[in-house]
């Protein structure tokens, strides 16, 4: 390995690997997808050794084994594997600051006979005490920070408490933002880190909210003042008490029942191909996953071995269907394509999905979780190559836009974590496929004895 390479290498080891998988890693980082030969030559790690050293690096999530022969492995962007041992050491740090706010809260508790009574309830309309109040109650939160803000409030947290968010999420403080995200939204919310969650929620609050530990809520908003020529930002302050537990549940309530995950939308948000609406109210009649397990069976029992082609069909079919509609689902590539099809199952099924296309090999991995019926279980179960559902058939009807077919090389469902992993491997199709199946509703009525 190169001499500019060793120090990486020694700093690695700082974060649990030892020198073999840190040369591995550093080989696969650096050259891309690499088979055992390859990274024999140019890690200097015995050949023997390579293939223990990539399954530990897999469990870690550092690197992904391909299937198929030769073996061949690639390198993944540093995983939170790798920031545990951060997390350790800052954990002192993090006790040594809520040893410090446990210190406030008892001096402001004293009895000093200059220790003014912490009021539960105050509202201030001058500019800098309001952001002054939503910076500390930032700073001093060491549990959860929880936001719901319409476009308004995410200027004003984006321009005062941009920084203190994203140190905050650092430090291990969960932070939540609720937001109706529109495209005008994306650039300020792009900016926070992937530590912080965003959930888009169907409506805008009138007033946005910060609620930190679960004892602090501050309501905030900008106002137009009587010259209609200046503003203030105006904050009233709860603390404690029964106004701070109904807030609790209800935003918690809103979190779960309506926020939907914002990296999943992020390609309808961006498009603007659909509606703001059709995100709150799908108006397609989406039928039930039971139905396209029934239906899936139904093929498979009528054409056997040539199910996977009747699907194909099918596919191509239902993607022809909806591009009559007025909504394009089909991007410039297919990669965008996938990322549309994954907000689709969010915004209809309710089901997160994440379709990952690796173009140099040709790998397309399918992940579902969540919200997935007993249908998906028994699809999985029963070796059928889509799950049941429209957007099943979408993505097979995608993959012959772009001139492709598809075979499983893999399919695990995971029942104690309702997760569903299936990988495809890609082939260009050179010419119009001759086997063509009669998709015909006569061809799929039950054959009389």
């Amino acid at each position: 390995m190169e001499s500019q390479i060793k120090p990486l290498a020694q700093s690695l080891s700082k974060f649990g690997l030892t020198d073999y998988e840190s040369m591995v890693y550093l080989t696969l980082i650096r050259n891309g997808p690499s088979g055992i030969k390859d990274i024999e030559a140019k890690s200097n790690v015995p050949r023997t050794k390579i293939y223990p050293v990539l399954k530990n690096l897999e469990k870690r999530k550092l690197v992904s084994i391909m299937p198929g022969k030769p073996i061949k492995a690639k390198g993944h962007a540093p995983d939170s594997s790798l920031l545990s041992p951060i997390r350790s050491m800052e954990q002192d740090l993090k006790t040594m600051k809520r040893t410090i706010q446990e210190l406030r809260k008892l001096h402001e508790t004293s009895s000093v006979s200059d220790q003014f009574e912490k009021k539960e309830y105050w509202v201030t309309r001058k500019q800098d005490d309001a952001i002054k109040s939503i910076t500390e109650t930032i700073n001093n939160s060491s549990e959860e920070l929880l936001l719901f803000l319409n476009h308004e409030g995410l200027e004003i947290v984006s321009l005062y408490c941009y920084e203190l968010l994203n140190h905050a999420a650092l430090n291990e403080v969960p932070v939540k933002i609720m937001i109706n995200a529109n495209k005008s939204d994306l650039a300020i919310l792009r900016r926070f880190t992937e530590l912080i969650t965003i959930k888009y929620v169907p409506f805008a609050p009138q007033v946005n909210m910060l609620f930190s530990d679960g004892k602090e809520l501050l309501i905030f908003k900008r106002m137009f003042l009587l010259d209609n020529r200046s503003s203030t930002i105006s904050v009233e302050h709860y603390s404690g008490g029964s106004v701070c537990e109904l807030m609790k549940n209800s935003l918690t309530g809103i979190e779960w029942t309506s926020g939907k995950d914002f990296g999943t939308l992020l390609p309808v948000i961006e498009n603007s191909w659909m509606p703001e609406d059709a995100i709150i109210n799908p108006k397609e009649n989406q039928a039930s996953p039971l139905l396209y397990l029934y239906l899936m069976d139904l093929i498979t029992t009528n054409f056997g071995q040539k199910r996977d082609a009747a699907f194909a069909d099918l596919g191509k079919k239902t993607l022809e269907s909806m591009m009559k509609g007025p909504t394009n689902y089909v991007q410039t590539t297919l990669a965008n394509s996938l990322s549309v099809l994954s907000s689709l199952y969010l915004i209809y099924e309710g089901v997160q999905a994440k379709y990952s296309y690796d173009d140099p090999v040709n790998l397309i991995t399918c992940e579902l979780s969540g919200g997935l019926t007993l249908a998906y279980k028994t699809a999985a179960d029963r070796g059928f190559p889509i799950p049941p559902s429209v957007w099943g058939f979408f993505f097979l009807g995608l993959l012959d836009v772009f001139g492709f077919d598809c075979k499983v090389i893999d399919s695990v469902f995971n029942s104690s974590n309702n997760y569903w992993l299936i990988q495809y491997r890609l082939t260009s199709r050179q010419s119009p496929t001759p086997d063509k199946t009669d998709l015909t509703e006569s061809a799929l009525l039950p054959k009389a004895p």
